[in-house]
């Protein structure tokens, strides 16, 4: 697909590394057992929906408290704030909405781009 500033950029999914136009793909949070955190990932249309689950699956059952903000840092970083998180609402609570706002990555009301690359900070 070209758009208005060019070709599409090429993307590699981040589950089965096959190499996809951007616009076909996913951002979501993953969890990655190496930081043990939830980190940015990039999903091709067959992985997304079984990655998207497996979030949710690990986030309505965690009470790491870095593992729910690192969730809500994932959606920050894309402009969607969870004010219940950043007030310091108890971590039940947050945990709460943060798994619905997966239903609402499921259902395309939230879907986040990959954007610009930042400069490495030293």
């Amino acid at each position: 697909m070209e758009t208005s500033e060019g070709p599409d950029a090429q993307v590699v999914c981040s589950a089965c590394f096959q190499v996809v136009a951007e616009h076909l793909i996913h951002v979501i949070p993953a969890y990655n057992a190496d930081v043990g955190a939830f980190v940015t990932t990039y999903r091709c249309e067959q992985c997304w929906l079984p990655s998207l689950e497996e979030t949710q699956a690990r986030l309505q059952t965690t009470e790491d408290e870095a593992e729910i903000a690192s969730v809500a840092a994932f959606l920050e970083s894309h402009g969607v704030f969870v004010h219940e998180f950043r007030r310091g609402d108890p971590l039940w609570l947050v945990r709460k909405i943060l798994v619905r706002m997966m239903d609402m990555l499921r259902s395309g009301a939230i879907r986040p781009s990959i954007g610009p690359l930042a400069p490495l900070r030293d």
